[in-house]
């Protein structure tokens, strides 16, 4: 984990609007045409030094005003005490939904860690895409990310981007986007760091992260090592995740970037505790690259990306497949006066590969899916209170044919702290090649894309201490598809007209003497298809901490509640509601002169010890606790 993981704990407001967060293209620039990271709260300035950080490349989501989203610093990612970095973020807002089953998840759709968003996503869990450093991340067959490949040690941030933006992203960002960006470091030097950690269950966690500038070179790199025993059999397993960056100052204004992530998961589906399937097995490796050149000034900026993922996934039952994307993204930001912006781009990706059986030596036939989209977004300041916004992309897919997208917004400042915001979009998702060809139960090759339109009004008020906010939220999705059935009758369907509609509100408080506490509540209705979409979740962070001298002390109390979970559709087989609560206490101390910090914690996850499950029969596992040291230097 980057020493700046190590040097403080955030005793600050979590996660809050987007809109009320700082803009990184209002960042000062660092000099390579890359803008810094927004300018550390003043609750950091007291403790052990912060080191600059930069981010790679530009974030467009950030450049919508006018969204729904959630931002989360990668701090409080590294200090959650969740077990994954896909849970951590649904603990920061609760029109977010992601189920456990343990320390790891599965790797099909509609498994544990499937990301619902406002009632879309889950199953297929491809209706919520995941962008790591401004390019799509995902399964090429099945088209869902893989929860577990995700890890906070190098990340600046994420962003929740609710209601989907598929005018920006394409496919896939139908129900809502998580934007993960990394960091690096933006001074002269390198910092090392380290954190092992040791558990429950046999728990054993490795850490290591570097980050290093000489001269016009950047470079970063972490590793991830991860074994459990699980609380049950077969809810063990393991995880490697390998990261690498490096950065050339070509000019003053041109840098070329080189990304590489490898991802190795090993575990299995413990299955219902009424019949456990221990050996249910599953072996994955992915490896993500992309390259990406970035020349800006004053007056624009471009940014052409390269990508290229692949991965190959075995299952016990004989199943092997070979998947990638590969693709490219360029973008163009052109300012047009001092009151509007234009954003064009052109995105183009191939997805395809192989699947095998090696037990009866089956190859079914697999069709690649290839798309090409053009897309731009207008946003216009005509006073300096009032933002608009502007965007439409036409996709053309060799499965789908011509698609147009659109979205339209607005933001009021109507005081200094008191706005309003509002915004609707048409997204959009193309069938997957699992979808189409394969017979995993069954398939379908006439299946049309899923559509959804989205709309959603906030009303908001932000100061330095507090901020609450009000939103309401509906979407109208048609030809959603569905499995019904079991095999040898399953099918694979578009589904009618579905109307979903809900509720979410926020409030916190920032800095009250040592406290700092964050709540979050959604009521949704989701209509016919209730299966692990809860009608109401609630969420709260209670933090406390006290610095003195190069000593700091502190806390947090994070839980969560989920009520109306169904395990069918049209509210059937209903489960009981869940809580849990989690602590987490930490000590640390930081060297004044020589930069050294040394930071023992410990993780008290369920400590009311409750009995609950996400899933129906996968029980979560009971107190459980995770102890770890972290040094930086």
């Amino acid at each position: 984990m980057p020493v700046l993981a190590m040097l403080i704990v955030p005793i600050v407001a979590r996660a809050q609007d987007d809109a009320t967060q700082p803009d990184p293209e209002e960042a000062e620039d660092d000099g390579a045409g890359t803008p810094s990271a927004p300018p550390v709260d003043d609750a950091f300035a007291a403790g052990a030094p912060v080191f600059e950080t930069v981010v790679v490349g530009r974030r467009p989501a950030s450049r919508d005003a006018t969204q729904a989203a959630t931002q989360v610093g990668g701090q409080d990612l590294r200090d959650s005490p969740r077990g994954s970095v896909l849970e951590a973020l649904s603990q920061e807002t609760a029109d977010v939904y992601v189920p456990g089953r343990g320390a790891m998840h599965g790797v099909a759709s509609g498994a544990s860690g499937g990301i619902h968003v406002r009632g879309l996503g889950g199953s297929p869990n491809s209706q919520v895409l995941v962008v790591e450093d401004g390019v799509p991340d995902y399964q090429g067959i099945f088209g869902h990310p893989i929860p577990d490949a995700y890890v906070p040690f190098l990340l600046e941030d994420a962003l929740i981007v609710k209601g989907g933006d598929s005018v920006l992203y394409g496919t896939n960002a139908m129900g809502g986007v998580v934007v993960l960006r990394s960091r690096r470091l933006g001074r002269e030097g390198h910092e090392i760091s380290n954190d092992a950690a040791y558990g429950s269950y046999s728990t054993l966690r490795e850490a290591a992260a570097a980050l290093g500038r000489f001269g016009d070179w950047d470079v970063a790199g972490a590793f991830l090592g991860l074994q459990t025993d699980g609380h049950r059999d077969g809810a063990g397993g393991n995880a490697l995740v390998g990261q690498a960056a490096v950065r050339r100052r070509l000019a003053r204004n041109l840098e070329l970037a080189l990304r590489n992530k490898v991802v190795h998961l090993e575990g299995a589906d413990p299955g219902p505790v009424t019949h456990p399937t221990p050996d249910h097995w599953y072996d994955v490796w992915r490896n993500n690259t992309s390259v990406q050149l970035a020349w800006n000034n004053d007056d624009l900026a471009l940014t052409v990306t390269p990508f290229f993922n692949v991965g190959v996934h075995r299952l016990y039952d004989g199943f092997e497949s070979f998947d990638h994307v590969g693709g490219g993204i360029a973008t163009l930001d052109l300012p047009l006066l001092r009151t509007a912006d234009l954003l064009v781009g052109l995105a183009a990706q191939h997805v395809g590969g192989e699947v095998d059986n090696r037990i009866t030596g089956e190859r079914p036939h697999v069709q690649g899916l290839t798309d090409v989209s053009f897309y731009g977004q207008l946003t216009l300041r005509p006073v300096e209170a009032l933002t608009l916004v502007f965007g439409t992309r036409e996709l053309f897919s060799t499965t789908c044919g011509a698609v147009t997208l659109y979205k339209a917004g607005a933001r009021w400042t109507i005081f200094d702290d008191l706005y309003v915001r509002t915004r609707v979009t048409r997204n959009f998702r193309q069938p997957t090649i699992r979808e189409l060809y394969l017979p995993f139960p069954t398939a379908n090759p006439d299946l049309r894309p899923e559509y959804a339109r989205a709309w959603d009004v906030t009303v908001g008020y932000d100061t330095e201490r507090f901020a609450v906010s009000c939103t309401a939220y509906h979407t109208e999705a048609d030809d959603l598809i569905k499995y019904f059935g079991a095999w040898p009758a399953a099918e694979v369907v578009n589904i009618d007209h579905v109307a979903i509609w809900g509720v979410e509100g926020r409030i916190g408080l920032t800095d009250l003497g040592p406290v700092s506490l964050l709540a979050t509540a959604d009521w949704r209705d989701v209509g016919r298809y209730t299966r692990q979409n809860p009608e109401a979740k609630l969420n709260f962070t209670l933090e406390a901490g006290h610095e003195f001298g190069a000593h700091f002390v502190g806390g947090s109390l994070t839980g969560e509640w989920v009520h109306g979970l169904y395990m069918a559709n049209y509210g059937r087989r209903p489960i009981p509601d869940v809580f849990a609560a989690d602590l987490a206490l930490r000590y640390r101390y930081s060297s004044p002169d020589r930069g050294f910090t040394l930071e023992p914690y410990v993780f008290l996850r369920n400590f009311l010890d409750r009995r609950y499950a996400y899933i129906a029969h996968y029980p979560m596992p009971g107190f459980n606790v995770l102890v770890g040291l972290k040094v930086g230097l």
